[in-house]
């Protein structure tokens, strides 16, 4: 009896061991299943840009005047004729690295990251102090000459800014966290002169400052690096992309820092806020003609030649190297886009910028062409940000499956510097981006985006969120 329960028991552990051997590699292939990721990485892309425009300055008068020798009169006032009252000039270059994640778990949304660095300069000035700086003031007498609105801003930036982007409606949120390693700053809020017509009367009004992140002038030693006070400050970027249901219509809003910085006092700052009025400075020659006569003839040109003036210059000027702290705007940036495609091969897009400290919006209204699956181009009218109207033309081309190679430049005769095909040109541009195209699982743009190198052309539009147009 006993050896009968032995055997039942023997062939109850021999069954048990063959179903667990028979299921353990299901159960591991299922476990692996489970771990496999549902989706590849998101976009990812590294970008560089610089470009230089003026409203005033075209390319041969900056050539020249970079030349040097012996410039006219015509010379600056063939410039001044075509000078608008409120001329500007900017500058920006910078780089920028974005990455994205897979999908986190089973659900829509990824980790995406983007850190880069980026200098700007924007500079505006008046009309009339270009003439004053040029020409003289010979034939500004009798006039008010207007300095308001006259300054400059030069600013070093470093970005990082993390956040989450949507699967399948490419919404993206982040969090940015900004530093300024240097910057300068000054301008003038409130100024004015007014010299007679028979010049012997003269006004002057003038409130003007200046401020820059250092603790302290440089010396006879130069510049010191430890010198300058850096600021931090926080701000969103994202962007929200939009596809119509019934039209070949997408909409994409991308903003970037919005946000403000906190400057640390400590820094130098230095400003004028005075006025004055003359009637008129004598000249001494009595003095040479009475021998020894004593006659008081007031303040004199030749008292300001000799520094005899009585008049203090620290009395017209603060100077302070502990300026208190102050809050201030971020370097935002805000941009627009609107893209139709009448037929596959051909697309129409209309684009505003605002920010990066241009003095006014900018607008991009073009065509482009998508011959082939791995080729795009176009040409664009812009307008706006420092200068006015100018040539755009743009390429994209994929290099392979998942990567497109995009490159952009701001007025191509621009580019020809010291030429007379860019006598006529205000600036220059390049924008140079590779990306990585989001993987499966991801929605991609319409247009050469969406083209599948391995199959043919899609017909099916993408399934971002629908505006209902």
């Amino acid at each position: 009896m006993n050896r009968m329960r032995h055997l039942r028991f023997r062939i109850l552990f021999l069954l048990a061991i063959c179903v667990a051997s028979s299921t353990q590699p299901h159960w591991g292939q299922s476990l692996v299943t489970d771990l496999t990721p549902p989706s590849e990485r998101g976009l990812a892309s590294f970008e560089v840009w610089a470009s230089q425009r003026s409203n005033a300055f075209d390319s041969e008068f900056l050539h020249t005047f970079q030349a040097g020798g012996f410039l006219s009169r015509d010379f600056f006032e063939e410039m001044l004729g075509a000078h608008p009252v409120l001329g500007g000039m900017g500058f920006q270059a910078g780089w920028s690295k974005r990455s994205t994640t897979r999908p986190l778990g089973d659900g829509p949304w990824a980790l995406t990251g983007s850190l880069g660095s980026e200098v700007l300069a924007s500079a505006l000035w008046r009309r009339d102090i270009v003439e004053l700086a040029f020409l003289g003031n010979a034939g500004h007498t009798g006039r008010v000459d207007v300095l308001s609105g006259t300054g400059m801003r030069v600013g070093a930036f470093n970005r990082l800014s993390i956040g989450m982007e949507h699967v399948e409606t490419r919404q993206r949120l982040e969090l940015s966290l900004v530093q300024r390693v240097a910057g300068l700053e000054w301008g003038i809020p409130n100024g004015s002169i007014w010299v007679s017509e028979a010049a012997d009367s003269m006004e002057v009004n003038m409130q003007a400052y200046g401020v820059a992140s250092l603790d302290a002038l440089p010396d006879t030693s130069g510049f010191q690096v430890a010198n300058v006070i850096p600021c931090y400050g926080v701000g969103i970027s994202g962007s929200l992309p939009l596809t119509s249901e019934l039209f070949p219509l997408q909409f994409l809003v991308d903003f970037q820092d919005v946000g403000v910085m906190w400057e640390p006092g400590g820094g130098l700052i230095a400003a004028v806020d005075t006025g004055f009025a003359t009637t008129g400075l004598a000249v001494p020659f009595s003095a040479y003609f009475t021998e020894g006569e004593s006659q008081d003839e007031g303040l004199t040109w030749q008292d300001i030649v000799e520094g005899t003036t009585g008049i203090e210059p620290d009395s017209l000027y603060f100077f302070s190297d502990s300026a208190f702290g102050r809050m201030l705007m971020l370097p935002t940036k805000i941009h627009a886009q609107l893209s139709w495609w009448p037929t596959p091969d051909l697309q129409i897009r209309a684009q505003a910028r605002a920010g990066s400290w241009m003095p006014q919006p900018q607008f991009t209204l073009g065509v482009g062409w998508i011959p082939t699956k791995r080729l795009a181009f176009g040409v664009d009218y812009r307008t706006g940000g420092w200068g006015g109207p100018r040539p755009v033309t743009w390429v994209d081309l994929r290099v392979s499956q998942k990567r497109m190679l995009s490159i952009e430049v701001d007025d191509p005769l621009g580019w020809m510097w010291g030429t007379e095909q860019a006598s006529n040109t205000y600036g220059r541009g390049v924008r140079v981006s590779l990306r990585r195209l989001p993987g499966a699982g991801w929605t991609r743009f319409m247009g050469l985006p969406s083209r599948d190198l391995r199959k043919a052309a899609p017909t099916k539009q993408s399934s971002l969120p629908q505006t209902g147009m």
